[in-house]
């Protein structure tokens, strides 16, 4: 049985301290023990403050620290990113045409492990522009000049702006001029038919001269279809040519771009930029935005994909090392291509082979590596279908994707 404390207020009554031969004690020991009440009254009475306020504090610091992590990510599109070394900040890159309109859009986002992705945005893409509604990108700066751009594609990606750099063709060329040949890789083959004469890529590399490397690129805003990943493959490839130069060319390629670049990084930041990007070994992936054409003939524009927009910012561009690839399991064609456009996302480094099969596979299998098997699951989530089967004889960092019947082409081309 619990024990009372001994108080004024559960001690006993007079005629019940008489029935059990109490006494009252004498005066001095009344005193004494009153004052030994008080002071064990005045000791929890403390106790408690302290055990309510430390709870309180606890409690403040809880609800500080929560609301400004969610303040951060609620306005990360926004926020001042604050100081930051050198090269790191998140950079939004445009480019005019010869006539002064924006036709080469992309995103330089540097990743934790040291690397970069650029994303690059074809200019007739519409976005949810702040106070406008939906509007192509290249029409933003009319209306609100680069900061209305910068906040609308931070919006669309998810990510802070933190500098901008705008440049022309010819400072493309003077790249171009350094960088020499440049391989448009590409996993299926390209066409472009704005190009004059039109232009075809295949599967596989695609070295090109500066000249002709210039002339896709230009062709490349005027195409709704295989224009947004032959822009990328530009860009991927200038980079990777530029990686072959030494610092001291790097350097000096640098010195020369921001005498003709605007920008609002000083010079040390725009060379330590360039010098990051292009060191060679330094993980760098260049991906096209995912998008689908909207409208067919001379007024098309392009559409986002969220959720393959969510996909590709949140992966990494050490995610390349893994290769992916896609065969047909079924009679279907075009089925590998759209599946491959719906895995593009994942950032893996991909292959296809979109030959019918002359064996047709009920179920989608994915075959994994042994290093693999978590982005074999991302590979199934991506897809919607298929049974992972994890093949020790494998690369271990290897994925195969044979295409079932399970899933239709109808089913992959809704996006």
């Amino acid at each position: 049985m619990k024990k009372n404390d001994y108080t004024f207020k559960n001690s006993l009554k007079r005629s019940d301290r008489r029935r059990r031969g109490y006494s009252l004690p004498s005066e001095s020991g009344f005193r004494k023990a009153r004052l030994t009440a008080q002071h064990r009254l005045r000791r929890r009475r403390t106790t408690r403050y302290i055990l309510i306020s430390g709870v309180v504090i606890s409690l403040l610091m809880f609800v500080t620290v929560f609301m400004t992590v969610r303040n951060r990510g609620s306005s990360a599109a926004t926020a001042d990113a604050g100081p930051v070394s050198p090269g790191s900040g998140t950079v939004i890159i445009t480019g005019n045409d010869d006539e002064g309109r924006l036709s080469q859009l992309a995103v330089l986002v540097p990743e934790s492990d040291g690397g970069f992705g650029l994303f690059t945005i074809p200019a007739r893409t519409v976005s949810d522009t702040p106070g406008h509604g939906f509007q192509e990108l290249d029409h933003i700066t009319a209306l609100g000049g680069q900061e209305l751009l910068d906040q609308t594609v931070a919006n669309l990606l998810q990510v802070p702006i933190q500098y901008h750099i705008n440049l022309d063709y010819g400072v493309l060329d003077l790249a171009l001029a350094q960088a020499g040949t440049i391989n448009f890789r590409t996993d299926r083959a390209q066409d472009l038919s704005a190009a004059a004469p039109p232009v075809h890529l295949t599967a596989g590399d695609n070295p090109t001269s500066a000249q002709n490397a210039m002339t896709y690129l230009k062709a490349s805003a005027a195409d709704g279809l295989d224009g947004p990943r032959v822009q990328s493959l530009f860009y991927q490839g200038l980079r990777d040519s530029l990686a072959l130069k030494t610092e001291v060319e790097r350097r000096g390629l640098a010195a020369l771009v921001f005498q003709r670049v605007q920008t609002d990084m000083d010079e040390g930041e725009f060379t330590d930029l360039i010098l990051s990007i292009t060191a060679p070994g330094r993980p760098f992936g260049t991906w096209p935005l995912p998008v689908k054409i909207a409208v067919t003939g001379r007024d098309w524009y392009l559409e986002p994909v969220p959720a393959e927009i969510e996909t590709l910012m949140t992966g990494n561009s050490r995610d390349a090392s893994i290769a992916l690839e896609v065969r047909n399991g079924t009679e279907t064609p075009g089925l590998v291509e759209a599946a491959a456009d719906r895995l593009a996302p994942l950032r893996y480094t991909m292959t296809q082979q979109p030959d019918p099969s002359g064996v047709n596979f009920d179920s989608t299998q994915i075959r994994v590596g042994s290093d693999v098997l978590a982005a074999g699951n991302r590979v199934r989530d991506a897809l919607g279908v298929g049974t992972i089967i994890k093949d020790d004889y494998m690369e271990k960092r290897q994925i195969i994707v044979i295409m079932g019947r399970d899933i239709t082409l109808a089913e992959l081309q809704k996006r």
